[in-house]
């Protein structure tokens, strides 16, 4: 067969199973094949690697040309030699204007700093650049300057103390671990530009000094509270009264619309809780690995506007106190919380994301159902104990279900068995999840309006039992449900003498 034959889009089907280095064997073939090799359809998705890995030739293979047409590299310098082909290569492939790079990722993990040095240094000759991220191990005696008219998303992680400056006036995105003082002090300097911001601590003091910054443009704040026990600290204790003396954080939080809080070991300090309940027009709230005290239930309780709600992780503490959110659309269930939501009838509630340790399994599709009467999309979800055989057999008390999820665990293979026929279902996606094949058999009977059937990276065993019956395959589900679209992507049916995918 002539693949030149072939159209340019199915050249390009063809081609995306190729790891990147064959592909650019391939583009040698003809000029046809080099085009497209070439073409943005490639080259805005690929990510080109510099690694060193042989400690020989860094750039073998890798000329000007090519990473001039980049739209994306990842540089490591962890085991590369400061060569003079190395940095002539740099300084002539982007200190000219012409390079194309769009998003550029830096790794220092060792004393070559030469080329590190040299790629900041050219920045402001990345005149497409858009996003930026630099992630050190060592201290970076000179500190860091990153001037950029066209940056727009950077992200900064310093294992040691080393000083940052940013001259970036387009830059909206912010990810950065904060460990020093220098970095706080550098986030205070652009934090009125930001839109979305990212920030992970190792302390509470390092935390109380957000509350003295300006974000006037933000409309998503993420904030992980962890430990580092890999690097010694010395910080002085945080007066905590008053934390926002001149009131710039309180009034300048008023836009905010998503808040992400995640402490690691419970560490976070609830004293800065009423700092947040300034952001009044809040649509989606993160609080995971939270003791639920009543602190914590009035903030929630505060944000009338709430149209998301993640509780992942959170244990309750106060059970005298209940969530009311009468206009929730979304949440992700921790475990054993449903009594959170018992005061206020949940009829906007729509998706539901839950988790279960219990080991009896009969009742809880009947208590979420009790609670949040009105759900489109249940996804079922890291249960602690297989899905049983009972599980489903109050699923049609959702009267409104329209698909259904079911992931990362073990699943009883008569779980269908005992369910009752769902007309209205309309998606049920399998993902991940290990169970015998005979899953399968009921599918269609039970589910008989479905438009789509994902069957995602599982694990499906056949146990014969009977040498005479015959046993549901892939193919015998799409030929009985011939109006549904089966996707069996990375699922294996595993039998005695071989494999179906």
């Amino acid at each position: 067969m002539d693949l030149n034959s072939l159209p340019n889009e199915v050249l390009c089907c063809i081609f995306d199973y190729l790891p990147w280095k064959d592909r650019q064997r391939v583009s040698l073939v003809c000029s046809r094949w080099n085009d497209i090799i070439n073409s943005v359809h490639y080259l805005r998705r690929q990510r080109l690697v510099l690694y060193n890995y042989g400690k020989a030739k860094f750039f073998s293979g890798v000329g000007v040309q090519l990473l001039c047409r980049q739209r994306s590299i990842e540089f490591y310098s962890n085991a590369m030699l400061d060569t003079e082909e190395l940095l002539d290569t740099i300084i002539k492939s982007f200190s000219t204007g012409s390079a194309m790079v769009q998003s550029l990722t830096l790794f220092l993990r060792s004393e070559h700093k030469l080329a590190f040095g040299l790629l900041v240094a050219n920045i402001p000759n990345m005149l497409h650049l858009t996003e930026l991220k630099i992630h050190a191990n060592d201290a970076l005696t000179n500190g860091v300057h990153i001037d950029s008219a066209c940056l727009e998303k950077i992200s900064i992680s310093f294992y040691q103390n080393s000083l940052c400056r940013l001259n970036t006036p387009r830059l909206h995105t912010l990810q950065m671990s904060v460990r020093y003082r220098s970095e706080m002090d550098l986030l205070s300097t652009v934090s009125a530009q930001l839109i979305e911001l990212k920030v992970s601590f190792i302390s509470n003091d390092h935390l109380a000094q957000l509350f003295s910054c300006d974000f006037s443009s933000l409309k998503m704040l993420s904030i992980l509270l962890k430990n580092d026990k890999y690097i010694s600290y010395s910080v002085s204790p945080v007066l905590l009264g008053p934390l926002d003396r001149t009131g710039i954080f309180s009034r300048s939080i008023v836009g905010l619309e998503k808040l992400f809080m995640c402490t690691i070991q419970n560490t976070f300090d609830y004293q800065f809780l009423p700092m947040f309940s300034h952001a009044k027009s809040l649509k989606a709230l993160t609080i995971n690995n939270f003791k639920m005290i009543g602190e914590v239930t009035d903030l929630i309780n505060g944000f009338k506007g709430l149209t998301y709600l993640n509780l992942e992780g959170c244990l309750r503490i106060d059970p005298a106190k209940t969530l009311e959110l009468p206009g929730l659309q979304t949440l992700v269930m921790p475990y054993k919380q449903l009594s959170l939501f018992s005061g206020t009838p949940m009829s906007m509630l729509t998706t539901l994301y839950y988790k279960n340790t219990a080991k009896d399994q009969t009742n809880f599709v009947k208590q979420i159902s009790n609670a949040f009467a009105n759900l489109t999309f249940l996804c079922l979800q890291h249960f602690d104990n297989e899905l049983d055989t009972t599980a489903f057999l109050h699923l049609n008390l959702l009267t409104k279900l329209r698909v259904l999820v079911i992931q990362n665990m073990s699943v009883s293979s008569h779980i269908f068995v005992n369910c009752p026929t769902m007309l209205q279902l309309e998606r049920l996606v399998l993902d991940t999840i290990v169970t015998e094949v005979s899953i399968l058999d009921v599918i269609p009977a039970r589910f008989p309006s479905l438009q789509t059937c994902v069957i995602s990276n599982c694990f499906l065993y056949l146990i014969p039992k009977d040498s005479a019956k015959c046993y549901m395959t892939f193919d015998e589900l799409r030929r009985q449900m011939h109006c549904c679209r089966i996707s069996t992507k990375g699922s294996t049916i595993f039998t005695n003498h071989d494999k179906q995918r």
